[in-house]
């Protein structure tokens, strides 16, 4: 019994240390070092290449023969894709996206709420052609800095908001948020306080730099839990203040209409997050 105690073991830290690294690797806009990955994951490099060996044996993994980096192949997006498919959200969600894209000729962003996170699952761009504002949706959302996570937070108690945010790095320094990213818990509270109040966030530069976006949480109808958030991104000259609240409207009418045809409010996802 003990000898399979701790083989569990074995299999749950491999399977943990897999994970972490699937989440390193998943800006698709580069490839990576060996090194820059075991200092991400403070891992032994020796460790990490054993880990990627096998999943380049296994198809998941690739590595650039020139530079010997590596990225991640398509198997996990095509399962991602087949999974949004299956679940019936691509359908049910692009149009509604659409047309927030079409009304606000901006970026327009979905995300799902997974456990204690956001994840992009959608988008639709509205922007001309020249002018457009399109990020990695491979990115992990940070919190406390975006005008996703933010609204996400608010609905939340200001104990669990907290204690999300600054497991994402509130209060400290950090490299991928933008230079009015929100450093202090008094602050964080404060605007909590405020987007409850108004019904939408606004995030000006502190997600990155240059760059604003407006966002409104899916909840469940009857303003039951948040399913999701659904935004509005792009350059700070084409967003500005006098465009938020038309903006959060068009965004509030869509939230409204995707919390009634939600794929994941029906059966028993929302009850199984509950369990958690």
């Amino acid at each position: 019994m003990e000898r399979c105690t701790d083989n569990m073991r074995v299999v749950k830290s491999q399977l943990s240390h897999c994970l972490a690294l699937f989440d390193a690797m998943s800006d698709a806009g580069r490839d990576h070092r060996l090194t820059d990955l075991a200092s991400r994951l403070d891992m032994p490099k020796s460790s990490v290449q054993r880990l990627l060996d096998h999943l380049t044996d296994e198809g998941w993994v690739e590595q650039e023969e020139a530079t010997g980096q590596y990225r991640l192949t398509m198997r996990l997006a095509v399962l991602g894709q087949r999974y949004m498919q299956s679940a019936g959200i691509a359908d049910a969600t692009q149009g509604l996206l659409e047309r927030v894209a079409r009304e606000t000729s901006e970026l327009v962003r979905l995300t799902v709420v997974d456990q204690d996170q956001l994840v992009w699952i959608g988008s639709a761009q509205g922007a001309p052609a020249g002018l457009l504002y399109q990020p990695s949706m491979g990115g992990r959302i940070v919190s406390y800095a975006t005008a996703n996570g933010k609204v996400w937070l608010s609905t939340l108690t200001d104990e669990a908001a907290c204690a999300i945010a600054l497991r994402d790095g509130l209060g400290q320094r950090r490299s991928n948020v933008g230079p009015k990213a929100l450093g202090t818990i008094e602050a964080f509270c404060a605007e909590l306080a405020a987007i409850r109040a108004r019904g939408y966030a606004v995030a000006d530069e502190e997600a990155e730099p240059g760059v604003a976006a407006i966002a409104v949480a899916i909840r469940e109808p009857n303003g039951g839990m948040a399913l999701g958030t659904t935004s509005v991104a792009g350059p700070i000259v084409r967003l500005p203040r006098e465009r938020h609240a038309e903006i959060a409207l068009a965004l509030r009418q869509a939230a409204e209409e995707l919390a009634r045809i939600w794929p994941l409010a029906r059966g028993g996802m929302s009850e199984r997050r509950r369990a958690r």
